[in-house]
């Protein structure tokens, strides 16, 4: 054993001083003719002959070249495949694996990414990744990986599936995980003969973040300005993707407790995918199914506004960034997909509107150019006076200098006939914009300016919203500008508001210490600021006038500590209840009511198998007090067992009323992994805000690439002193991708 320890680490210096020699950004992928079985091994005979690149650099816990536990990477393809070998040196066998299912879970665990933006333009990517198990975990990378104000969710997105195979094994001192990626899963310009890449890899062993082009410490590492090129010995052959048809069956029997009535249905349909070129598709969807087998999780909401819950419906996941990467974060969202398909009842609860059919035509037209077209028709409840719309949005991107875009916008809501409960002013709303997408060839700065009208029946409206946002992010300072203006009439009915008639003005910064020694990582100092007003109100003028003063402690561990200041003052325009529940009892409108709170938060070590977030707040809340804390306990029994539970609680007294609000929210989570293809999870969630008591359990088999065979139970209970059942129902759906 003694020996093996000597050779290894003699290896890792050795490869250490071969590659500090001479670093490279260019990487030659070999062609071959030989065939690869892909099991996990390196025994194949062209695996040999093909070149080798190597980690160069560290993201995380600093920013070097000088590292231990080295990767060395090798690529071919032949006609049809891209093979990826990946050999990962390692102190030990002791890896965290959190799950054997795809698009495994877990903030941090031992696993290989790689990048491929095969427009080369650094707007869109191809991640695929994996582990010494052969997990497989892919996403799609838009807006260059620039999170800006957003939220990793917004330009990382992990819905979506590709059609690939890899395998992985264990050996003493390193694991290979052995990549075959078809070329259809791309797409690519047809002239294509070389790819802008990286590749990240995780090692928890040594708390390290490790790639092959430097990634500045400052950006996120799915951030697409820092990539190096690979280059095909012989040029791609012109693009050949395959036309798809995905259909369905759903067979569900359910019992509505409320009104004691039982429904069995059994549905069917699907969707059809056309390649058009080398960087264009048309999607096609008739009937479609777009029940969620998984549920959305419970939210405690105590504000005003709607809360923005993710798309996970598949056929709107590719080419998702050509559709809603537009307007401002938190302010205004002009296209949001989850809008169509949901509609409110007389009760004005949302609930689901059935989708009739559609069609999509979505990706690139040439290296700088994309362009999308939607078009769907939802159908008519008028039982729930719920009319039938034409849905259409049409967006433009044109790349301009190095990785900057000009956009156009165009959305139509339109009502598909004349009914007797539809206003005139809610026949039709339509939208026009463009915007300018900044983005530094280093990403120093990006911004955004953009310009909207909306149209609808009403004459003399002032639809006009418009608003910029310029950032700067240097290693230590990161500065942010942010101006918007809501028109009195602006609207967006497949989008997302705020408010409306209002001005944002948000500014904010933030300074970060690195220290040179100890298990502290880094500081963060911020200041942030947000002041919604409105000049030409005959009411108050100040709508919202907030800041927060943020510090927070990195470790090396990735263990966080969050200590955080917030001071508000928000003017309700008309009466409210911030608990939800006791709306007969809200507070006053036409007031202005103060809020501050102090908030400490612990991350722990997410390594670790058991690992939590704490967090707990206490102070002024609107004209009373609140005191809540938000738990999140995890447990890993890897590879199979990943169990999880929120546990929330909000205590709000409010001086107008005599009883304390209470509210709770609890959800245990089990996600089991039997094997790489058969996956059990089960969500039990209650909500004394909602009132609901909710049990999710989903059986799913992976049977065959993208096609998946669903067993679902769902079972709903009202709580309200007691317990009291709502519906029940047993799913069986099939999806099949040929």
């Amino acid at each position: 054993m003694r020996i093996k320890l000597y050779l290894f680490f003699a290896l890792v210096f050795y490869t250490w001083q071969t590659i500090s020699q001479s670093i490279i950004n260019d990487y030659t992928v070999n062609f071959t003719s030989s065939p690869i079985k892909i099991d996990g091994n390196d025994i194949d005979e062209a695996w040999k002959d093909a070149d080798s690149l190597y980690t160069e650099w560290t993201t995380f816990p600093n920013e070097t070249n000088d590292f231990e536990s080295p990767s060395q990477i090798k690529m071919l393809y032949d006609e049809r495949y891209i093979y990826i070998l990946c050999k990962a040196f390692t102190k030990s066998n002791d890896f965290v694996i959190p799950s054997l299912k795809w698009d495994f879970s877990g903030k941090a665990s031992d696993k290989v990414n790689f990048a491929f933006d095969t427009f080369s333009d650094g707007s869109n990517a191809y991640h695929f990744g994996s582990n010494m198990l052969g997990v497989r975990a892919d996403a799609l990378v838009t807006n260059g990986g620039v999170m800006g104000t957003g939220s990793r969710g917004e330009v990382y997105n992990r819905s979506w599936d590709g059609k690939w195979d890899v395998e992985g094994k264990i050996f003493d001192g390193y694991y290979l995980t052995e990549f075959r990626i078809p070329f259809s899963t791309f797409h690519y310009p047809k002239d294509s003969n070389s790819w802008r890449f990286n590749f990240l890899r995780t090692d928890t062993q040594l708390q390290q973040r490790t790639t092959w082009i430097r990634i500045p410490q400052q950006f996120s590492p799915i951030n697409l300005a820092f990539m190096g090129k690979i280059i095909f010995e012989k040029g791609l052959s012109k693009p050949r993707g395959r036309i798809s048809y995905i259909p369905y069956i759903n067979g569900i029997v359910q019992k509505n407790h409320i009104d004691n009535s039982c429904q069995n249905n059994f549905s069917y349909g699907g969707d059809m995918r056309i390649p058009v070129g080398s960087g264009l598709n048309i999607d096609l969807t008739i009937n479609p199914d777009f029940s969620q087998v998984e549920v959305d999780n419970e939210i405690i909401n105590l504000s005003m506004f709607e809360i923005k819950m993710e798309e996970k419906r598949q056929f709107f996941l590719q080419n998702k960034d050509i559709f809603s990467n537009f307007g401002a974060t938190r302010t205004t969202n002009p296209f949001f997909t989850r809008r169509i398909g949901l509609a409110r009842n007389l009760d004005g609860d949302i609930i689901q509107n059935k989708i009739i059919g559609g069609v999509r035509l979505s990706g690139k037209i040439n290296n700088n150019l994309k362009f999308g077209f939607l078009s769907m028709m939802t159908d008519e409840d008028l039982s729930n006076e719920i009319p039938s719309n034409l849905n259409t949005v049409i967006s433009l991107h044109q790349k301009v200098f190095n990785s900057s875009a000009l956009k156009f916008l165009f959305i139509n809501r339109e009502t598909t006939k004349d009914y007797d409960f539809v206003e005139k002013n809610d026949k039709y709303n339509r939208l026009l914009g463009v915007e300018y997408d900044l983005n530094s060839k280093d990403n120093v700065w990006n911004g955004r300016f953009f310009a909207y009208n909306s149209f609808s029946p009403l004459e003399d409206e002032d639809g006009f919203s418009g608003g910029v946002r310029i950032r700067k992010q240097t290693r230590k300072h990161k500065i942010n500008f942010e101006y918007s203006y809501l028109g009195d009439d602006y609207r967006t009915d497949l989008g997302i508001l705020r408010r409306v008639g209002a001005s944002k003005f948000c500014p904010y910064y933030e300074y970060t210490v690195f220290p040179k020694k100890g298990k502290l990582n880094n500081i963060s100092f911020g200041f942030y600021y947000w002041l919604w007003f409105n000049l030409n109100s005959n009411t108050e003028n100040i709508l919202e006038n907030n800041f927060n003063i943020p510090v927070v402690f990195t470790f090396n561990n990735q263990s966080e500590i969050q200590i955080m200041f917030r001071k508000t003052s928000q003017y309700f325009g008309k009466n409210f209840d911030p608990t939800a529940i006791n709306k007969e009892n809200p507070l006053p409108g036409n007031q202005t009511y103060n809020s501050n709170y102090l908030q400490i938060l612990y991350e722990s070590n997410p390594t670790e198998k058991f690992y939590f977030i704490v967090s707990q707040n206490y102070g002024k809340f609107f004209e009373g007090q609140k005191y809540s804390f938000a738990n999140s306990l995890n447990l890993r029994l890897q590879p199979r067992l990943l169990a999880s539970m929120i546990f929330n609680y909000d205590r709000i007294k409010l001086s107008h009323l005599k009883k304390t609000a209470n509210i709770w929210l609890v959800g245990p989570k089990i996600d089991f992994t039997f094997t790489k293809k058969l996956f059990w999870s089960s969500l039990l969630q209650f909500s004394s805000q909602s009132e609901n008591f909710g049990i999710n359990s989903r059986l799913q088999w992976r049977f065959k690439g993208l096609s998946n065979l669903f067993l679902v139970y769902n079972d709903n209970y009202l709580v309200d002193h007691e317990i009291i059942p709502r519906t029940r129902s047993l799913n069986l759906k099939l999806v099949h991708w040929f």
